[in-house]
């Protein structure tokens, strides 16, 4: 062309400065090929994240996410409007499915408007529940009572194995935890799936703090009062067999299942910690991003006050977490961490190895930090089958 540049048409792409600074994570944004939770694909990471700037990528800033969040809205806009127009249920299902899962993405470290992320998170659930339109999956919702009559009651999902996995008379079920940032929909039925597949129930709950409660309320510490609540609704139903039940929890909600080992193990067969631990990192060694994770999880949304007083508020939080490693729990424990993970150090789970003795596996990644995402295919895979053999 004379007397102008040509522009240079190209696929969308994935910026690599931004690659080398989120790379790790990018796996848990295509979760484990689920069938029923929401899911996006590459393609919608490379035109979410094309052209994003780069000319500062820091991790720790709101102006990231606040980037991060506007292009994954926009995506999950687009999807929007295909289920909106789309001419077939299967269409409108698929579309609104990618939609809740974009619009997760948005917000899930996003942290400065609790308004927002809040309406978000019910776009999330709109969009889910609206992706099962017309399909087969056996989901009811329920309400299980507050510890008191003060408290508001526990929303959860129970969802029964397909007819053709389910096996005859009562069938053994799977409560699962969220974790700080995870969404009941979208990473917890993604796991749930597993023991969908082998014939096994599933309970996905949402406790103070967790779910659409998250940045609402402060994060339960004592869960297992509400997990208690689940229990007993779980024994009441003729077609759940209450004495083979298991605990999942992944990420915090791991931290979560070492205390539900600990308060409840008598109820369960067997318990699985993905990536929690008995202790915390110190508050001011994580990176600014988790430090957010934590204070809009355990405060009840965003935080305001000094940057000294918040910081000692936080670790004085961190340490009443801290787990007494002398109490032995009444039921078995699969724990499968990586040996980088910067969040539950791994030092603090190998004490709590050697002192639960029998009661206790651990499996370790090496190269693998938190949620051990580059093996998440594998060691869910046999943290699954770990739990039917127990079930069976």
């Amino acid at each position: 062309m004379t007397g102008a540049t040509a522009l240079v048409r190209r696929p969308a792409r994935l910026p690599e400065p931004l690659f080398r600074a989120c790379g790790y994570f990018l796996p848990r944004l295509m979760f484990l090929h689920s069938r029923r939770a929401p899911q996006v694909s590459w393609g919608d990471i490379a035109h979410a994240l094309d052209g994003f700037p780069c000319e500062d990528v820091d991790l720790g800033s709101a102006a990231f996410w606040e980037e991060w969040r506007v292009r994954w809205s926009t995506r999950g806009d687009g999807y929007a409007r295909l289920s909106q127009g789309a001419s077939t249920a299967a269409g409108r299902s698929r579309a609104a499915g990618l939609a809740a899962g974009c619009y997760h993405w948005a917000e899930f470290m996003y942290f400065d408007d609790t308004v927002r992320k809040s309406a978000l998170r019910h776009r999330v659930r709109e969009l889910f529940l609206r992706s099962l339109e017309g399909e087969d999956l056996d989901l009811e919702q329920g309400e299980s009572p507050g510890r008191t009559p003060a408290d508001a009651p526990t929303p959860y999902w129970l969802i029964l194995p397909p007819p053709h996995r389910r096996p005859a008379g009562p069938v053994p079920c799977v409560i699962l935890s969220n974790g700080l940032d995870s969404m009941t929909e979208v990473e917890v039925l993604a796991v749930a799936e597993a023991y969908l597949e082998r014939g096994i129930a599933t309970v996905l709950f949402e406790g103070p703090g967790q779910g659409l409660r998250l940045g609402q309320e402060p994060l339960l510490v004592g869960m297992e009062s509400v997990v208690a609540g689940l229990i007993g609704r779980l024994r009441a139903d003729p077609r759940i067999a209450g004495d083979r039940l298991a605990f999942f929890g992944i990420s915090f909600g791991g931290h979560i299942a070492l205390r539900v080992a600990q308060f409840l193990g008598e109820a369960f067969r067997c318990v699985v910690n993905a990536s929690g631990g008995p202790r915390v990192a110190p508050y001011d060694g994580l990176p600014r991003r988790l430090k957010d994770d934590f204070r809009y999880a355990l405060l009840g949304g965003a935080a305001d006050g000094g940057t000294d007083r918040r910081a000692a508020d936080m670790q004085a939080r961190f340490d009443a977490l801290a787990l007494d490693l002398g109490t032995v729990p009444d039921t078995h424990v699969l724990s499968v961490h990586g040996e980088l993970d910067d969040i539950f150090p791994l030092a603090s789970l190998t004490e709590l190895d050697r002192a639960w003795g029998a009661r206790h596996q651990l499996t370790t990644y090496a190269r693998e930090a938190h949620v051990c995402l580059n093996e998440i295919d594998t060691w869910s895979l046999e943290a699954a089958d770990w739990v039917a053999q127990r079930l069976a």
